[in-house]
């Protein structure tokens, strides 16, 4: 045999060594072949994928497989341990046993596993790369990983910025809605305090429902608001206003057992000597902010002061015996500046009576009421 057929052999035996190696590594996840993309930590894009999973159609359980999915890629520094950004030259193939990532995952199955794979790459998150038989491993080229078989990340890599820009803007509407959410409570309350109608009263039991949902929207939240402005352009006045109408000085009014009427006798203006509390400090009725929304006039006297506490309490859905367990206990003042607070963190504080009473639970001494200042 001469030098040339040698050579074509060899070459012809070259090409049939490439061939089956390439049928054996078809399917591979290549660090080659990976998309690129900005880089990016775990904890970055796991907090993107958190908040954008209703977007993507998740569950919590699929979120919690990412999460396991992503504990997998080598991207911790060798010598300190700390999670390093992941990077197109870092291997996006997770070539991990279901073991490894059912532990992960808090205990999921092999065949929860499985079906959430195949809705994460249902979704465009994942691909599945298959061995001939089936198994996950790494193929390596002179002592390095180049590739392996296993669930491919690169495209949720590859689509890293999509979601951490849709995750920055749901973070901006959700802040939005909560302001919005405590601007409907407000003025639900202050509507509360209005002579209203049947249909407003619904409306107003149907606006509680709703602002309590996580699935509402920016869009019907601003409606409502539309309508509750509307509601406060259009109705009376307040209660408060109300009762001091009814408690002015007028002709009087000559009234039987029969009437059924509550009448209510105006009681002479009371000062108060100062009393001294937990500290010396007075307290003004311009500082209960929210409280003095809705009662602008300040009460002179305690009559005045209890029926308020009374009035608020009852718009803040608490019932007339803690109400007046409250003020036994802790003096009308401390009872007002703690309504007050509530009603300035509505939206964080969801079961106002409870609130009380855990205070009323904690309170061993009862406090003396703090005379308000000019």
């Amino acid at each position: 045999m001469n030098q040339q057929q040698v050579t074509a052999h060899d070459a012809e035996a070259q090409d049939i060594c490439a061939h089956s190696q390439a049928h054996a590594f078809a399917g591979l996840g290549a660090i080659a072949d990976q998309p690129h993309f900005a880089p990016i930590t775990r904890r970055a894009l796991m907090a993107a994928v958190n908040t954008v999973a209703r977007d993507l159609g998740l569950r919590a359980s699929s979120v919690m497989v990412i999460d396991a999915l992503l504990s997998c890629l080598p991207c911790r520094d060798p010598k300190t341990g700390a999670d390093r950004p992941i990077t197109p030259r870092c291997l996006l193939t997770v070539f991990a046993a279901n073991d490894t990532l059912s532990f992960r995952a808090k205990g999921l199955t092999d065949r929860q596993l499985r079906r959430h794979f195949e809705r994460l790459e249902e979704i465009g998150l994942i691909r599945r790369r298959d061995s001939a038989n089936g198994k996950r491993f790494a193929v390596k080229k002179a002592g390095r990983i180049i590739g392996a078989f296993g669930i491919d990340l690169s495209p949720l890599l590859a689509r890293s910025a999509e979601l951490t820009e849709l995750a920055d803007r749901r973070r901006e509407e959700a802040e939005e809605l909560r302001g919005l959410k405590a601007m409907v409570r407000k003025m639900r309350l202050s509507c509360l305090g209005r002579d209203l109608s049947g249909d407003a009263i619904d409306f107003l039991d149907h606006t509680a429902k709703v602002i309590r949902r996580t699935s509402t929207s920016l869009t019907e939240v601003r409606t409502i608001l539309a309508h509750l402005t509307d509601l406060l352009v259009d109705h009376g006045p307040t209660v408060s206003q109300q009762v001091e109408v009814e408690s002015a000085p007028t002709q009087s009014v000559k009234t039987t057992a029969t009437d059924r009427q509550d009448v209510r006798h105006k009681e002479p203006i009371k000062t108060y000597p100062k009393k001294a509390t937990r500290s010396d400090a007075t307290i003004s009725w311009s500082q209960l902010t929210t409280l003095s929304d809705f009662y602008p006039k300040q009460p002179t006297t305690i009559s005045e002061a209890v029926r308020i506490v009374h009035d608020f309490g009852q718009m803040l859905g608490m019932r007339t015996e803690l109400l007046s367990e409250a003020i036994g206990r802790l003096g009308w003042m401390e009872t007002l500046q703690i309504q007050d607070r509530i009603a300035g963190r509505i939206e964080k504080i969801s079961h106002p009576e409870g609130y009380l009473r855990h205070i009323l639970e904690r309170h061993t001494v009862s406090a003396s009421s703090i005379p308000f200042t000019s």
